[in-house]
């Protein structure tokens, strides 16, 4: 039984390193294609944030005061490809900054 116990431990170890080895290499995020922001205020949930256009058509993601008021428009389904708000990004609070984290 001791061996066990100890072969159990030796292989948790070796894959805690073999993890952190391979998994903690630091990601640029301006690498990734993710637009830049547009505001420099600062934000404290991600409801703070929004894009810069109405109705998906947004380009970059902007703090709620800068953005524009949509309250009175009326939205169709038409979204452009590298809309912030159609499925290509996703707009967030982070670090007090808004942001947006973009698929492909």
């Amino acid at each position: 039984m001791r061996r066990t116990r100890s072969v159990s431990l030796s292989a948790l170890v070796l894959g805690a390193v073999l993890g952190l080895l391979a998994g903690c290499e630091p990601i640029d995020p301006d690498s990734l294609g993710n637009p830049a922001p547009l505001s420099n205020r600062i934000c404290y949930q991600d409801s703070d944030c929004t894009g810069n256009a109405c109705c998906g058509l947004g380009t970059n993601p902007t703090h709620v005061q800068d953005g524009p008021d949509c309250s009175n428009v009326r939205c169709t389904n038409n979204c452009p490809a590298d809309g912030l708000d159609c499925g290509r990004c996703y707009v967030f609070c982070r670090d007090s900054r808004c942001e947006a984290a973009c698929q492909g």
